[in-house]
């Protein structure tokens, strides 16, 4: 049981959605307190801030949350120590936030170029934490923000050094202050708050979209993913129980025709009802809900199992438990036609 509860886990997307820009912070904390203390003071504060958070999210909470950002800000930092062994405090006094800034753009663009391969290869790699959804997930969303926060900063060391270019009449101090100390930290809390409430609308979403139980061959869940991942999918990664139902009456099988965006055998004819079984539903409660939809529900029917059987083809895999009804009158019928 304890291994079924964390293979479930394991395939809530959500639990990977993690906020990925968090890991800038002891960046931008850096950069704020350059207002206030000095680079070196500031530079200790930030390091002590990122050490205490990679203990935390690479080794107490090692499997909870994956904060990737984390990796990054930490190279920016160890970059950043360079500048103190080379003795170019005067340089740092005047641009540390640029300077900051700067290295984080050289190590994001570094992490950019290698991403295919490091996708690639926790896809083939057999690795039990690289085939946990909720680390494929947060790596993903990692390299989402790294790529927007590239942009962001790239973007801004170009407007600030097209403004150094400007004749000294055209120079504003208040403008070349906030271009070279603010708009970095805003930079940063504008990446934070837009992540946060993306992630807030995409787990709303999908804690209302319908949810399905991933079964092996024997019909036992051992996870479940969302609706529309699962239709999403090119090809049949995930097996679905559903039931269908056989209505019969006076030794006469009913049929109709299914509808041309069917996954199964478009516009063929076939047993009238059928529905996925949802995460946490039984057999019984899907056809109980199922009835209770269509044009029999008035009727006094009692299903019976007839039988299970896998199917599968290039685009679905699937658990079908085939009941069968038996109409005590034509007129259940007549009102269906």
């Amino acid at each position: 049981m304890d291994r079924i509860a964390r293979i479930k886990d394991s395939m809530d997307i959500r639990h990977g959605l993690n906020n990925q820009a968090v890991g800038l912070l002891p960046l931008l904390l850096l950069i704020g307190l350059n207002y206030v203390y000095t680079y070196l003071v500031s530079f200790i504060v930030a390091s002590v801030v990122c050490l205490v958070s990679l203990v935390v999210f690479w080794g107490l909470a090692r499997g909870r949350r994956y904060q990737f950002m984390l990796l990054p800000t930490a190279a920016t930092l160890a970059l950043y120590s360079l500048f103190l062994v080379l003795r170019l405090g005067p340089m740092l006094y005047v641009y540390s936030p640029l300077i900051t800034e700067w290295l984080l753009v050289a190590v994001l663009s570094a992490i950019g170029s290698v991403q295919r391969v490091v996708i690639g290869r926790v896809r083939r790699s057999r690795r039990p934490i690289f085939r946990r959804t909720q680390f494929r997930t947060a790596l993903n969303e990692f390299f989402f923000v790294a790529r927007i926060a590239q942009n962001a900063y790239t973007l801004h060391l170009f407007v600030f050094l097209f403004y150094l270019l400007l004749p000294e009449g055209g120079e504003t101090l208040w403008i070349e202050q906030l271009l070279q100390r603010e708009a970095p930290l805003v930079i940063g809390l504008g990446l934070l708050i837009y992540e946060q409430i993306r992630l807030t609308m995409m787990k709303r979403g999908l804690a209302e979209e319908a949810w399905l139980p991933v079964v092996d061959t024997k019909g036992h869940v051992i996870g479940r993913v969302a609706y529309s991942v699962s239709l999403s999918a090119e090809a049949r990664h995930y097996r679905h129980p559903v039931v269908r139902i056989a209505v019969m009456y006076g030794g006469m099988l009913y049929l109709s025709r299914r509808d041309a965006d069917r996954l199964v055998s478009p516009e063929t004819m076939d047993h009238p009802l059928s529905a996925p079984i949802l995460f946490g539903q039984t057999p019984e409660q899907a056809i109980r809900e199922l009835l209770g939809r269509t044009c029999f529900s008035k009727s006094d029917l009692k299903p019976r199992l007839l039988v299970r059987y896998l199917f599968d083809n290039k685009r679905v895999s699937r658990l079908v438990s085939l009941y069968v009804v038996h109409l005590r009158s034509e007129s259940a019928l007549d009102d269906c036609t």
